[in-house]
């Protein structure tokens, strides 16, 4: 994470700022550049914010364009990076045993309702025993009290782990890194995916310490060694990629046997919810979705699940169009793609798809519901959205294809070129 601050224009909060609700309610305003807030209660501690808040300065940390970022990732998902073993590393500075989390790191509130304290950017590192395989991947915390968790484990490869286990499953809990890693940590691929090994090679190789029987980052900002155990907890309620409450439920709970942390720790802060929260969750679905769709339109430019639509129910897919019926092609297998996706828009290779702006304008000029829209009914769809049918999981799900009808005269849907093209940054300061 530091490398990538020094690489980065960041801003600074001089205020200090109490992580009771105004560190949370600031954080949800200026979550689109990377950010690094003081905290009243923690002078030692500063929060970092907006490390994956927009897609251009995510699309940097690992070398590449916006417009190019699902290739990068795509071609990583397939290698297997080296991972260089040290035996130290900055976050044992500190090591405390049998912690009482709160008074060595900051636990926010992030809303009103109950006032539970959470941790929103933990990252959970555990092996499969079998195989010595590890898998990381992002997972909520509640704060219970001195160095206890409930932690929300939905059924995937965490959950597979776990279930494996008579008793606790170790696991390492790990906040504060390079953007790659969040990226990695959010990825979801084959059983056989060894998260950590693919930031290697995002990375172009990544340090790792021995913690436990574990491997975790070496720029790690701080680090909790413990357990999943088989006691059960209330977690909840909070708030989930749509930005509408989640539910109370029973969930297990994580103990820390040891804290570790950097001297002058940088404490990762995502808002449930928020731009970030969005972009983590749907940019690692691009890749896997181009794929596919690419099977049955191999005239596939690229894919972009929207901001707006929580980057997981609305997404927009570019094609080179060279058949009537492309269109509704591309629709149906972006559909088929991300079964959570509710509606995809379908544009010429001219239309921006990361502009929302440029999108609904090739919806404005090129699409007419009689002829170019698909509805299918009673679909699959995701249990994050609160307009389906929350009992049966179902929605109707709908397809636009905003691409020029092949039959007219093309330049009809163009826009008129201004005569001279200028970059804007060349005369502003």
């Amino acid at each position: 994470m530091r490398n990538y601050l020094e690489t980065e224009k960041i801003r600074e909060i001089k205020k200090e700022v109490s992580i009771d609700y105004e560190l949370s309610s600031l954080c949800a305003k200026i979550e689109d550049k990377p950010t690094i807030i003081k905290l009243k209660e923690y002078p030692n501690v500063k929060a970092v914010v907006g490390l994956c808040g927009n897609r251009d300065s995510l699309a940097k940390g690992v070398g590449t364009t916006k417009e190019e970022l699902i290739f990068k990732i795509s071609k990583s998902m397939d290698k297997q990076g080296e991972l260089s073993v040290l035996d130290n590393a900055p976050f044992l500075e500190n090591k405390i045993e049998k912690p009482d989390i709160i008074k060595h790191i900051p636990v926010p509130i992030f809303y009103r309702e109950k006032e539970r304290k959470y941790f929103s950017s933990s990252m959970v590192i555990a092996k499969n025993k079998e195989t010595g395989k590890q898998n990381m991947s992002f997972h909520r915390m509640m704060y219970l009290g001195e160095n206890r968790f409930s932690i929300r484990i939905t059924p995937r490869h965490l959950y597979e782990l776990f279930n494996k286990e008579s008793g606790d499953l170790e696991v390492a809990v790990v906040i504060g890194v390079h953007p790659a890693i969040e990226i990695a940590a959010a990825t979801s691929y084959t059983s056989d995916f060894e998260e950590l090994k693919f930031a290697s090679t995002l990375l172009g190789g990544l340090k790792v310490t021995k913690v436990g029987n574990l491997f975790v980052p070496s720029e790690s900002e701080i680090v909790l060694h413990g357990r999943i155990t088989k006691k059960l907890a209330e977690e909840g309620p909070f708030v989930d990629l749509t930005g509408t409450t989640d539910i109370e439920r029973e969930q297990n709970v994580f103990e820390c046997d040891t804290l570790y942390h950097r001297n002058e720790p940088y404490f990762r802060v995502i808002i449930p919810g928020g731009l970030e929260h969005r972009i983590l969750m749907g940019v690692p679905q691009e890749p896997r979705m181009y794929k596919i769709i690419s099977n049955t339109v191999p005239t596939i430019k690229n894919v972009c699940l929207t901001e707006g639509g929580c980057c997981w129910l609305h997404g927009v897919v570019s094609i080179k169009k060279r058949k009537e019926g492309d269109g509704k092609n591309a629709i149906l297998a972006a559909l088929a793609a991300h079964p959570s996706m509710k509606r995809v828009v379908v544009v010429d290779e001219d239309i921006d798809i990361f502009n929302p702006l440029d999108v609904e304008w090739a919806i404005t000029t090129r699409f007419q519901p009689d002829r170019d829209l698909v509805i299918v009914p009673g679909a699959r769809g995701s249990s994050l959205d609160p307009s389906s049918d929350l009992e049966k999981h179902t929605t109707s799900k709908w397809g636009l294809d905003a691409t020029k009808p092949l039959d007219k005269d093309g330049k009809l849907f163009e826009k008129t070129e201004l005569p001279l093209e200028l970059k804007k940054e060349d005369y502003l300061e």
